[in-house]
This record gives C-alpha cells, structure tokens and sequence, in this order.
C-alpha cells in the first residue's frame, strides 16, 4: 500500500463525503422522530382539552340543576322577606295611631 499525499487527500474527501450524508441522515431521522413526538404531544394536548370542555359543560350542567332545584326556595324567601317589610310597617302605624288617640 503506498501512502503518500494523493491517497491521503483522496481518503480525507471520500471521509468527508460519508461523513456529509451519515449526518444528513441522522438528521432526516432525528427530524422524523421529533415530528411524530410533537404530532403525539398535539394529539395528547387536544383530548385533553377536550376532556376539560366536557368535564366543564358536565360541571355548568349539575350547577344549572342544582340552581333549578334551589331557585323556587329562593324566590320563596323573597317573597317572605317582602311580606315581614310589610307586617312591621303597618304594626308602627298601627302603634302611632293608638298613641295619637291617647292624647
């Protein structure tokens, strides 16, 4: 085998050219794995997001049959609340009356 300056350049380009596309490869791989990565993170985001929604919409439904089954005692409430207002107001006139008539 003759090694001399001709073989050496020679090998050194033929090195470099294999060494140019095994890391080319080895790129087009690495890109390939990280865009399925990120295609399976997207993926697993978006259920999860859609979980929420219907865990969300589950949640506003219980709230809104919950209120439902509230809202009539509450509107009874009011109503009582209005009705004791308006049983003091027409006991203090009641009361001013019978104190104007003892004068």
């Amino acid at each position: 085998m003759i090694i001399d300056a001709k073989t050496i350049i020679l090998t050194l380009i033929l090195v470099s050219i294999a060494f140019y596309f095994g890391l080319k490869f080895i790129r087009a791989f690495a890109l390939s794995i990280a865009q399925q990565q990120h295609d399976a993170n997207v993926a697993m985001d978006q259920e999860e997001q859609e979980q929420r929604v219907k865990r969300e919409k589950q949640a506003d439904a219980a709230a809104a049959s919950a209120y439902a089954k509230v809202e009539p005692l509450l509107t009874m409430t009011k109503e009582e609340k209005k009705a004791s207002e308006k049983e003091p107001e027409a006991s203090a006139k009641s009361d001013a009356v019978s104190v104007d008539d003892t004068i």
